[in-house]
């Protein structure tokens, strides 16, 4: 009767295993998604961070400017730093592993992206307020 009930709930298992390995995807793709969609602002931070660097060595060092302009020279680093960083840390799913030891890293790498998105996009924004763009 065990033998029996144990060959009834293994595909149930099996299936949810499937099920949360697929949010496991889900959470790959939408952390690959957000990389793609911020990657192309990389050559947008390293412009910004041309002319803001210019701007400041253009200002005497009495100006009062200076310090939000190296402010917004640092964030547009952070910014830039923190897609390489993410770049360099990203790990495929090995779905050979136990969702124990998957969804951790997924959540991880998802949540990272996303503050890479928040910090490249808001240092953008100061850079172009600043700039006056």
């Amino acid at each position: 009767m065990h033998k029996l009930l144990y060959l009834l709930l293994l595909p149930l298992v099996l299936l949810a295993c499937g099920q949360d390995k697929a949010a496991i995807k889900e959470m790959d793709a939408r952390a690959i998604e957000l990389h793609d969609e911020v990657m192309p602002k990389m050559g947008e931070i390293i412009a910004l961070k041309g002319e803001i660097k210019a701007k400041i060595e253009s200002l005497d060092s009495t100006s009062t400017d200076k310090a939000a302009l190296e402010a917004a020279y640092e964030a547009l680093v952070k910014g830039e730093d923190g897609m390489k960083d993410w770049m360099h840390n990203y790990q495929m799913p090995d779905y050979k592993k136990s969702l124990e030891e998957l969804k951790p890293v997924a959540e991880f790498q998802l949540q990272a992206i996303e503050k890479v998105k928040a910090q490249m996009e808001s240092s953008i924004a100061d850079a172009k307020s600043l700039l006056g763009k």
